[in-house]
């Protein structure tokens, strides 16, 4: 593994800045750190890229989402590049997530020697990333009444929507396609937007959790059933957690959580933490353990969640658990056919692209 690290971000005014490096005697020099940099600049896919600088092998790692950040390792003599890239990628993956979210908890010294990584984001981390772009949020919307609609239509309606026309439709449309909810193709000489998938973000009974939790732990039974009812089912005039309410007004409590959600989900750390939790309430050391986490790291998420009742922390048995499970829920949008039939029948839609939107649906859903 390697013997040395270091993190480095060009910025726009001061050139290249060594954020973070192990050990603190390593030295670096600013025609290594041109040369690491721009290495990456070949390409934007997410490789580890090894070079020989100065009498190093430095094995760097960079990210599209992260612009001008990139983690080097410089490897030992008998380090094999191509046996240790997945772990180099993950730890890479992992210092840059921890270096936006939370910098002052990250110690490289630590990650080398538990091997820290973090994995390639799912399918319901991609959907989370929808509502955290709001122009993404309002193009899903108008994707549910319309279906199918060419993005010059939906570049104009989203700009109409913002009061602007400095809005990006790319910028808007990336997270819904990279999450596989919508399709774009030419139909004729049109660009036209399919929504193939949809999405329901909610919470959902801990209902995994509460089983562990009834075998290993039976004497806290009673406190976390006092949790999920305050929450979900709390005694009248309270009124409990309901998503599937119709919801109209923008500022809506349920809109509000939906955002919540999301910025829980989409963070990697939280996210790994979270995945823990819903097989069962674990330690902090158990949990940190188990994902090769730092337990300064695990402690931020779990207190990130606790302050979004989502994680609860039951003190007698120093244990943590979920009292609400955040979940993305992608579904089959059923509901869209009735409409493409009836704006082919408006002839608002050619034959066409109708027949194409149920070639897509069949493709997308036959497995």
């Amino acid at each position: 593994m390697p013997k040395a690290a270091f993190i480095v971000q060009l910025d726009d005014f001061q050139g290249f800045i060594v954020k973070k490096r192990h050990p603190s005697s390593l030295t670096l020099t600013e025609t290594m750190l041109n040369l690491v940099f721009f290495e990456h600049q070949k390409g934007k896919e997410q490789v580890i890229r090894e070079s020989e600088i100065e009498g190093m092998r430095i094995a760097s790692f960079a990210m599209e989402v992260f612009p001008g950040w990139t983690v080097c390792f410089v490897l030992d003599e008998d380090d094999v590049l191509d046996e240790i890239s997945h772990e180099l990628t993950g730890m890479g993956r992992f210092m840059l997530e921890l270096m936006h979210a939370d910098p002052e908890s990250l110690e490289i010294e630590e990650i080398l020697a538990k091997r820290s990584m973090m994995s390639t984001i799912d399918d319901e981390q991609k959907a989370a990333s929808i509502f955290m772009t709001p122009s993404s949020a309002l193009l899903l919307e108008r994707l549910h009444t319309e279906g199918v609609e060419s993005t010059a239509k939906l570049s104009m309606w989203l700009k109409n929507q913002v009061q602007s026309d400095n809005v990006d439709l790319k910028e808007a449309i990336t997270p819904l396609m990279e999450s596989g909810l919508v399709a774009v193709e030419i139909m004729g000489k049109l660009e036209t937007a399919f929504l193939v998938k949809d999405v329901f973000p909610h919470r959902s009974p801990p209902v995994e959790s509460f089983k562990a939790t009834s075998v290993a732990h039976p004497n806290l039974m009673a406190q976390y059933q006092e949790y999920l009812k305050n929450f979900f089912s709390p005694d009248p005039p309270t009124k409990g957690y309901n998503p599937t309410l119709p919801v109209t007004d923008p500022n809506s409590p349920i809109l509000e959580d939906r955002e919540k959600i999301a910025r829980i989900l989409s963070s990697s750390i939280n996210y790994a933490v979270l995945q823990c939790l819903r097989n069962g309430p674990l330690r902090l050391g158990q949990i940190a353990s188990q994902i090769s986490f730092p337990d300064g790291v695990v402690q931020r998420a779990l207190w990130a969640m606790e302050a979004e009742r989502i994680a609860a922390n039951f003190e007698e048995e120093g244990v943590w658990a979920l009292i609400t499970n955040p979940k993305m829920e992608i579904f089959l949008p059923e509901y869209i056919l009735p409409i493409i039939a009836a704006k082919l029948e408006d002839k608002r839609l050619s034959s066409d692209t109708a027949r194409r939107y149920l070639e897509l649906i069949v493709q997308t859903w036959s497995e």
